[in-house]
């Protein structure tokens, strides 16, 4: 195993020769790059191959971190890392007559009937974040509709949490009723604003057009670099409970 250094990162890789023609690259679930290439191809060669594709690379890099991030929240286990509103908690299960949820600092301890009952535990832990995200949400909705209602007039709606595979949030307008995403209780306060005034700015504009990012961009000017962060470091889901 050699390394290169990209982008200020160490990144080790591993040469497998076989017989083909042409030297291909792969960014592999351990963050190490795997390299096909034929054995007439010298180790100078193969590194030039690698500089040349830096770019992609990295990009392939930090798409594979965040598939692990994304591997090591949804473990939900006794001792082990969750992401709670864009930070890391260590989890912890412990004993008590009474199911509840206490989140610290930088833990979050499930107190529970049968901690040794992991299926258990997490309904705990489930029954807990649900009620959390329709608090957290409703603020946000809320914060934002008053806003809005200074300028327009936003309806009152209803709000449902879900948890879903390809979309943050939703908004039918003609039902009035506005969905969001239960994973958006892992990522950052920001980052769950910025849907909950995506949803709502459907009720004026269905369409994402230049309208519908205007009105964005009047209640949260800095909504592009949520928008960003959001897909590219949390993806679709985090955890699922």
């Amino acid at each position: 195993m050699s390394s290169v250094i990209i982008g200020n990162k160490e990144i080790e890789y591993n040469v497998i020769h076989k017989s083909k023609r042409n030297v291909n690259i792969r960014v592999e679930p351990d963050l190490t790059i795997k390299v096909s290439s034929p054995r007439w191809v010298s180790k100078s060669d193969i590194e030039k191959i690698i500089y040349e594709k830096s770019d992609w690379i990295l990009k392939n890099y930090e798409k594979q971190k965040q598939i692990q991030i994304e591997k090591e929240a949804s473990r939900f286990e006794n001792g082990n890392n969750i992401l709670f509103k864009g930070k890391k908690f260590k989890l912890y299960y412990q004993q008590h007559i009474k199911d509840f949820v206490f989140c610290g600092e930088d833990q979050i301890i499930v107190f529970s009937k049968k901690p040794d009952d992991n299926e258990y535990t997490k309904n705990v832990f489930s029954k807990w974040i649900k009620k959390e995200a329709n608090k957290e949400f409703e603020e946000a909705l809320q914060k934002y509709r008053n806003e809005m209602n200074k300028v327009y007039s936003i309806p009152e709606y209803t709000l449902q949490i879900r948890s879903m595979k390809s979309r943050w949030g939703t908004c039918t307008p003609i039902k009035k009723k506005v969905t969001l995403n239960l994973n958006l209780m892992y990522t950052p306060q920001e980052c769950m604003e910025y849907v909950a005034l995506h949803e709502l700015t459907h009720f004026l504009e269905i369409h994402h057009n230049n309208h519908f990012y205007n009105v964005m961009g009047e209640f949260m000017p800095d909504y592009k670099v949520w928008q960003k962060k959001l897909d590219k470091e949390y993806g679709k889901r985090v955890l699922d409970i």
